[in-house]
This record gives C-alpha cells, structure tokens and sequence, in this order.
C-alpha cells in the first residue's frame, strides 16, 4: 500500500490538471477525502478541483451542508456542470465502481490517467493506480498516506477534512473494526489543528426545524423483526418537512440502536419508487452480499444498493435474503 501511495503522489505531483471526484451522494469519507486531497494538492501548487456527480442527467448534485462548508477547506469547490474537460489526472475517492461517479462516470474513461484511493472490497475494480485497502477504516486514512508522500503540510482545514472521514466512516469511533491505528491518526490530527467539537457539531447537531417531525415518521414507521429493524423516509416526507435530502443519512444509527437484532435497513426516496438503501450489520451477516445480490456493494458490517418498487417491496426483497424469521413484531 505504502508504494501504491508513493505511486499516486508521484504522479499527482507532475499533473497538469487533476480532477477529484466522489460519488454520488457524498458522506462523510466521500466528502472528507476527497476536499482533503484537493486542498492538498493546491497547497503544493498543482492544479486541482474537487466535485461529485448527480445519479441521473439532468438531476443536482447532492448539495455540502452549511454547517459542513463552514468547517471544511472548499476553495477547490465547484459544481459538476463546470467539469467540460477531461482532466489530465482523475482521482477518485471512496468508490469501488466508476458507475457510482454518476454523471461523472464518463471521466474515468477520457482521463489520461486515473488513480483510485478506496477501501472497499467488493465492486468493478478500474483505474491506471490503485491505492486500495479493504482493511483500512476509511478512505481518508489512505488519503492522508497519499498527502504524506506529497509533503503536504498538515493545516487545520486539511486536517478537518480527514477527521470527518476518520470520524464518519468508523461510527464515532464506535465501529469493531475501528484499532489503536485510528485512534492514532485522530491524535495526530487534533495535534494538526482539527476542530473535533466544530465537526462533530456540523454532521450530528445541524439539523433543520423540521428533523424531528422526520424522525417522528420514521419511528412511526419502522418494523421490527426477529433480524431486521426497516423504515424509510420518502420524497413527500422531505417536501413537507423542508428537510434536505442528505439529512435522513443519520437515522439509520437511530434504528439500528435496537440492541438484540442483528440487521438494519434504511430507506430514502430518490426519485418516485426509487430508493437509496442502506444495510448495517452488527456482526452476524454479511451486509455486503445482500447488497451485491440487489445490484449494490460495501463491507461485511455497512453497505448499500438502490431499490425499486414500493419500500415494502424492498424491504421484503432484503428480508428474503436472511436467515429465516419467526416471531414478528410491528412498530
């Protein structure tokens, strides 16, 4: 790993132009890695902008929260629509598949090179340099191995966007998963100038007005079984409560805080009966196969797929692929 971030740094560092993208629908490690490297990258004087792209034509790219701007370095900033070129060099964070660029995807074909930084370990492996660790906690770890061998200067701002990924990815440092490496890093970070409380703060205490009555719905909603607890948030439950389509990211951790049922899935509308879903695991089954088997990927513990039909019927498409269930309860 250490000569593959050697690698990337090495021709990151002679590019004319790079362009780094996430994908679709940012979280955390997405968003953290991929304003981490661009600021990087400017700091030592190479020509770069950071983006994400849109599911479909014609839609918007998810929108970074004003409190999430606030913290992070976005200078680099700009909006999918203003990428008319290929880039000379592509860098792309946190995504084991180019279809997951969206609207962007077509770059990873008209790069002259491009450079993957992921730690996912299932999906369709693509670019020229790989920088790929399915047993690192997040992204941005790899990032910041990459930045190392950069000798870029480890800046409050950059060291923000990191902390974010390190935070995100790893459930508040919450996850089995996460070691004394992580931990590590997050000393360092702080020690950089991170603002951990001004972080925290921006992606679990910025909610709009109308969070709660989202939250109300969704507990409402939700089903518990002898394996699952499921709900969902819809296209209508956004319009009527002026909530931002990013914000029902963190109600999954409030479903799955039912301690005895091994796993979670969560729901949100797209686009009519379209659903983005998301599946967590607490350790009995491997959430990244019945997100394969829907057409998605991720890890054994986090992943993700789009569903469609009715939520129900996603719902129950999840459900026939675990173990058999006898005593149900609804919520």
């Amino acid at each position: 790993m250490d000569a593959a971030a050697r690698r990337a740094a090495q021709r990151l560092r002679r590019a004319g132009s790079v362009t780094v993208v996430g994908h679709i629908n940012p979280d955390g490690d997405a968003l953290g890695s991929v304003l981490a490297l661009t600021e990087g990258l400017r700091t030592i004087g190479v020509p770069a902008v950071a983006t994400w792209g849109a599911r479909h034509e014609g839609q918007e790219p998810a929108p970074l929260s004003d409190a999430l701007a606030a913290v992070l370095p976005t200078d680099g900033l700009v909006a999918a629509g203003m990428i008319t070129e290929p880039p000379e060099v592509l860098v792309s964070c946190d995504t084991a598949a180019a279809s997951r660029l969206g609207t962007l995807s077509h770059l990873a074909a008209q790069a002259t090179d491009v450079v993957v930084i992921d730690h996912h370990a299932v999906g369709e492996p693509f670019g020229d340099i790989r920088v790929v660790d399915e047993h690192a906690s997040c992204t941005g770890v790899l990032v910041l191995e990459v930045l190392r061998h950069l000798d870029v200067p480890l800046t409050p701002p950059l060291a923000n966007a990191i902390y974010l990924a390190l935070l995100t990815d790893t459930g508040r440092f919450g996850f089995s998963s996460t070691g004394p490496a992580d931990h590590r890093v997050a000393a360092g970070l702080l020690e950089a100038g991170a603002d951990h409380a001004a972080v925290g703060e921006a992606v679990y205490a910025s909610a709009s007005r109308g969070y709660l009555t989202l939250v109300s719905r969704v507990t409402r909603r939700a089903t518990v079984t002898d394996t699952m607890v499921s709900s969902y948030v819809t296209l209508d439950d956004l319009a009527q409560t002026r909530t931002s389509s990013d914000e029902p990211d963190g109600l999954i951790d409030l479903l799955r805080s039912v301690g005895d049922i091994d796993v979670t899935c969560f729901l949100r509308e797209t686009q009519p009966l379209v659903w983005r879903s998301s599946l967590r695991s607490r350790g009995g089954t491997d959430v990244a196969q019945i997100a394969r088997a829907m057409g998605g990927g991720g890890h054994r513990r986090a992943a993700g797929f789009t569903g469609r039909g009715t939520a129900s019927e996603v719902v129950a498409a999840v459900r026939s692929l675990l173990p058999e269930e006898q005593l149900e309860v609804a919520g």
